[in-house]
């Protein structure tokens, strides 16, 4: 499955030191201009939605929404984590690749693509 990519790369991303966890973390990055992409799970309480998207007005870093909370956190070694910032514009740009493939190919299984 494609999403198990990306949750690797995420991965890789945390052993190469680039990736922040948390709301508050995430929000003092985006501050800071240390972000370079933001992921927030897609169950994320409307709350933190609200405060990473008010931390992210007149920025230029991009914010997507990717996978579970529980998937997230799994993947680097907490129990649920809601947000994490890419730290990194190289992982960032590749993950942002990755997360649009699969919407694309998600749009195209349901119907967004049948006469493509």
């Amino acid at each position: 499955m494609e999403e198990n990519r990306i949750y690797s790369f995420i991965g890789l991303a945390k052993k190469a030191g680039a990736v922040l966890a948390g709301e508050g973390i995430v929000r003092a990055a985006i501050k800071n201009r240390r972000a370079f992409l933001v992921i927030m799970a897609k169950d994320a309480s409307p709350n933190t939605k609200r405060k990473i998207e008010t931390a992210l007005f007149n920025s230029t870093v991009t914010m997507l929404e990717f996978g579970h909370k529980e998937n997230l956190g799994h993947m680097l070694g907490k129990a649920q984590l809601s947000v994490i910032a890419i730290t990194d514009g190289g992982f960032a740009g590749r993950i942002k690749e990755m997360v649009e493939q699969v919407k694309n190919n998600d749009d195209k299984t349901y119907g967004g693509g049948f006469f493509e």
